[in-house]
């Protein structure tokens, strides 16, 4: 593989952890995301949106990690989580702009207490910005065409 290819295929596995880990954390914890998503002003969230929302973000998150890691239709997913991550970052942008910015970000819920502390809606932002860049990195270093949905690791040199 080329280093173009090599690239993609760490920043899947980067970017796929990370959904990962906050799928995995907002499972157990859907009540706590209710919160976090009402956060947003009224007139963008319904109350019956915002439970959706809260069902299956983190359902989509675990989805989307899994793929990201298998590398499985690299391109279409990549796509798929710069909208939600693009999501996010309107979340939290809007967040920081009502003086929110150091307020708990619930991301990860119960592993970031467990083991790095908090994180604030403004490092939140910020890692969401590094997200960003990681599935473009997947979107233009990605082997093959857009429809291609082999794994990376299954593909012919």
């Amino acid at each position: 593989m080329r280093y173009r290819q090599w690239a993609s295929v760490v920043a899947g596995i980067f970017l796929g952890l990370i959904f990962l880990v906050a799928g995995l954390g907002k499972l157990p914890s859907q009540a706590d995301a209710y919160i976090i998503i009402l956060n947003l002003p009224r007139a963008l969230l319904t109350p019956t949106l915002a439970n959706y929302i809260e069902i299956w973000l983190p359902r989509l998150e675990l989805t989307l990690g899994l793929l990201l890691i298998i590398g499985i239709a690299a391109k279409p997913v990549a796509i798929f989580t710069s909208a939600i991550i693009a999501a996010f970052i309107f979340n939290n942008s809007w967040l920081i702009s009502e003086g929110l910015a150091q307020e708990p970000c619930g991301c990860f819920q119960g592993f970031t207490n467990s083991f790095l502390g908090f994180i604030s809606t403004e490092q939140a932002l910020y890692m969401d910005i590094g997200m960003l860049f990681l599935a473009l990195v997947i979107l233009f270093c990605s082997p093959g065409d857009w429809l291609t949905v082999r794994p990376w690791f299954l593909r012919k040199k």
